[in-house]
């Protein structure tokens, strides 16, 4: 039985930005890292995106981005990233109670199916806790049944919407 690798979040900084976009690049789909731009493949506006990204949520949840990321560390290997994002009030997303916050997560294929994801989102939703938040919430596809059995092991309650996608939601 292999043991599970030890997990811990690190701040994204220039250099952990250049290994993520590496890992990125040859561990991840496009798609599952970036939004559609330019084009198929990692191209120019794909690759500007993630770093201006990246760059702009270094200043934290109180910046104005509203947003953190991390890079993930597995027995001190990046593994990928993940991120809290502030909701705006008035949003669907938030509610009474309290400050809401919500998450993603992409790890490059080598390290899925490890425990690595679940750790990690163990991890954010300590750092959530510290921030104060009330509620943290995440979607995902309905067909992605690996995010949903991560989300509902973190004691998410996941409802399944009509667009084809679910939400996770966090009471914390």
């Amino acid at each position: 039985m292999s043991r599970s690798p030890e997990v811990s979040l690190v701040d994204v900084d220039e250099a952990v930005l250049d290994n993520l976009l590496a890992l990125a690049k040859r561990d991840a789909s496009p798609d599952e890292v970036a939004p559609p731009l330019g084009g198929p493949g990692w191209n120019l506006e794909r690759t500007a995106w993630f770093l201006g990204y990246h760059r702009a949520a270094a200043h934290g949840l109180g910046g104005e981005a509203g947003e953190k990321t991390w890079g993930i560390l597995a027995d001190g290997r990046l593994a990928g990233s993940i991120r809290l994002r502030r909701s705006t009030s008035g949003t669907a997303e938030s509610g009474p109670g309290g400050a809401v916050a919500d998450t993603g997560i992409w790890l490059g294929r080598s390290f899925r199916s490890r425990g690595v994801g679940g750790a990690a989102l163990r991890l954010v939703l300590e750092e959530a806790r510290r921030a104060g938040l009330s509620r943290v919430t995440a979607r995902t596809l309905a067909g992605n049944l690996g995010a949903q059995h991560l989300l509902a092991s973190a004691g998410a309650v996941l409802t399944h919407d009509d667009d084809g996608t679910v939400r996770a939601v966090v009471e914390l």
